[in-house]
């Protein structure tokens, strides 16, 4: 019997290919064939690949092809994972991309996507909580929320909250989810229907798992603690990878507010509720305890606050103690509710009770790291945020980390994105030294497939002021330039700004002019950003205007977008303390901040916020960069030489 031919990458991406014959309107890409090979290369090999692909060659299906080739011919091996920056992505390559190649591909494979616990229903929750609503809820709204969440268990393929057909309170979901140190595993009677365990036997079966970039990263942070989320795996392949290090930082982090406080003391009894689980069958003095947390909190942020003295954030040096009157009461009231479970026999709701005592172990310990002395390797910070005072700490360098635990043997890297740096990098050094991979590294830069010079005009303004030496001018020139052009285009605008405080002024000064010329202004924050995205599809003439996530992730190709402002060279913000931490430590070493960590990181959001315009091949339009530093600065022309080759085309 002979034995059939290897699938090859050429039977799909071919221009006879599988893919060219199954997709209607596929275009044979020189460069995403090239990426797919460097990619089946370096997973064949066992090495990290670090590749730059620029818009439009068409990256999901380069690494996904080489990823479950490699996965079908090494069963046995473990998943190969692959990481998504945001969860839209996610299930984007869930329901289309790898449905798309389950279906033309012959081998037998399956990819599942991953999602953290607390999104999965657990049904031994859910069943104690209706059990015991009246104790639970202390009003009718939740209690029909209640309701609606158990008879659609009944029908539930996933049991995941984002399928309910009607959202429910926070407050109804905690009572319901899957938590992790809240389960009974196989001695639950529900064991074998649970959604959260046919996930995970899933998840262990299949050859392509995906997730996002931080549930991967919160599964760093426990394998460093020597626990573990996602299943045993040696490769993972990450799109958008520029965002690594900053999830990284967070996942490693710590924060704690108020809120995070109060949610922990609110699941056990509710400020204005009579009825609760802690009332039915805890004790008068855990209830004392409980309330004693709570003003000992309100107390402890309320002193944090009067520290900032009106500042967004200070920070804190690492022999700066801050005083703790909350985590020896944390401690207590935890050791109190167990021992009030022992007392209970029912075996759910004393596993009920003994989960939330953990909880609050796990918040003492938090405070005990946050305000007890702090170390050379961690930033710490009080920062004002929307909803409140936080206590926040990071690490300072997430390399080492990184290295030893996702960089090093055995493990093999896929790091993809259109940009992966500031440019002027052949060898993605700068990255590369920022997550710790120095050793069995390939590298690749590869350019877009679309026409720069001939789809996109620059445009850098001559009679716009300095922004740091003239703000005012700055902001009436921007606001002119932002007008005229974009009444002169028709709309089917793009506007971003680097701070809050520039979107609000832009909006207040351009809603009534555009709309007197029947364009409409959308603006971050006053909608859900699915929202904005879905009505600037559908009205191209609109104009979107934001700020920090608005310079990524926006795709509107077409006619709905065909002019781009770039109102500041998008610098980080210079006092944030993680920010100061890491350019002492620059320049401790002898290095130059500025050109080591500012400049970089600015010129890679700016290359992010150029790539908004052109999307596909058909698009054509203008970028105008209102900035005058990328003129007359000389660090301006190193933003300008990180655009595509043949974009910039200087006039006013």
């Amino acid at each position: 019997m002979s034995t059939p031919d290897p699938i090859t990458l050429d039977a799909f991406l071919g221009p006879e290919g599988v893919i060219a014959r199954r997709l209607p309107g596929y275009e044979e890409r020189p460069e995403q064939v090239e990426l797919a090979r460097a990619i089946e290369h370096a997973l064949r090999e066992g090495r990290h690949l670090f590749a730059e692909a620029g818009t439009g060659v068409g990256k999901s299906f380069a690494y996904l092809l080489p990823a479950l080739l490699h996965a079908v011919s090494h069963r046995g091996q473990g998943p190969i994972i692959v990481s998504t920056r945001t969860i839209a992505l996610q299930e984007q390559l869930e329901r289309k991309d790898l449905p798309f190649l389950q279906a033309v591909t012959p081998m037998e494979w399956t990819a599942v996507s991953a999602v953290g616990r607390n999104h999965y229903i657990c049904h031994r929750r859910m069943h104690l909580a209706h059990r015991e609503r009246g104790v639970v809820f202390d009003d009718l709204h939740r209690e029909a929320q209640l309701n609606r969440v158990v008879h659609w268990a009944q029908s539930s393929r996933d049991g995941l909250r984002f399928e309910l057909p009607e959202p429910v309170d926070d407050e109804v979901w905690e009572e319901v989810k899957a938590e992790h140190g809240n389960c009974l595993y196989k001695a639950c009677p529900h064991y074998d229907d649970c959604p959260y365990q046919r996930s995970r036997r899933r998840l262990d079966s299949a050859q392509i798992v995906v997730v996002n970039h931080a549930l991967y990263m919160a599964d760093v942070a426990l394998r460093m603690a020597g626990a573990s989320y996602l299943p045993d795996h040696r490769i993972a392949i990450f799109d958008e990878a520029h965002h690594l290090e900053r999830i990284a930082t967070e996942s490693l982090g710590l924060r704690l507010t108020l809120g995070s406080v109060l949610w922990h003391v609110k699941r056990l009894h509710p400020r204005r509720s009579r009825r609760s689980l802690l009332a039915e069958y805890g004790n008068p003095h855990a209830m004392l305890l409980l309330e004693q947390v709570r003003q000992a909190a309100e107390a402890f942020f309320a002193l944090l606050e009067a520290r900032l003295r009106g500042n967004g954030t200070l920070p804190l040096e690492p022999d700066d103690l801050v005083e703790d009157p909350v985590s020896e009461l944390l401690a207590e009231l935890a050791a109190e509710i167990h021992r009030c479970a022992l007392g209970v026999e029912k075996v759910d709701l004393r596993t009920e009770l003994q989960a939330r005592a953990r909880g609050l172990t796990s918040l003492h310990a938090v405070f005990l790291s946050l305000c007890g002395p702090g170390s050379v390797d961690k930033v710490r910070w009080i920062e004002q945020e929307k909803r409140g005072v936080s206590l926040r700490a990071a690490p300072l360098d997430v390399s080492e980390a990184l290295q030893k635990h996702q960089f090093g043997e055995p493990r093999c890297n896929i790091l993809v994105s259109a940009t992966l740096g500031p440019g002027g990098d052949p060898g993605f050094r700068w990255i590369r030294d920022r997550l710790g991979a120095h050793e069995r590294v390939e590298t690749l830069r590869l350019g877009s497939p679309f026409d720069y010079r001939s789809q996109v005009t620059v445009t850098l303004p001559v009679d716009v002021p300095d922004p740091s030496g003239d703000p005012q001018g700055f902001f009436d020139a921007c606001r002119r330039e932002i007008q005229t052009r974009t009444i002169r285009n028709g709309g089917s605008a793009l506007v971003l700004c680097t701070s809050w405080n520039f979107v609000r002024r832009l909006a207040d000064a351009l809603r009534g002019p555009l709309a007197q010329r029947g364009i409409e202004l959308l603006v971050q924050g006053e909608a859900p950003m699915r929202d904005l995205l879905r009505r600037k599809r559908e009205d191209p003439s609109t104009v979107l205007l934001g700020t920090e996530t608005f310079w990524e992730g926006i795709d509107v190709p077409g006619d709905a977008l065909t002019l781009v402002f770039l109102t500041r060279l998008p610098f980080g913000q210079p006092d944030h303390p993680l920010t100061m931490a890491r350019q002492r430590m620059i320049q401790a070493r002898g290095g130059d901040a500025f050109l080591e960590q500012t400049l970089p990181e600015a010129i890679l959001k700016f290359r992010q916020g150029f790539g908004r315009l052109v999307r596909t091949a058909g698009d054509r339009g203008e970028v105008v960069i209102l900035d005058p530093r990328a003129r007359t600065k000389r660090y301006g022309r190193d933003f300008l030489a990180a655009l595509p080759e043949g974009a910039v085309d200087e006039h006013g």
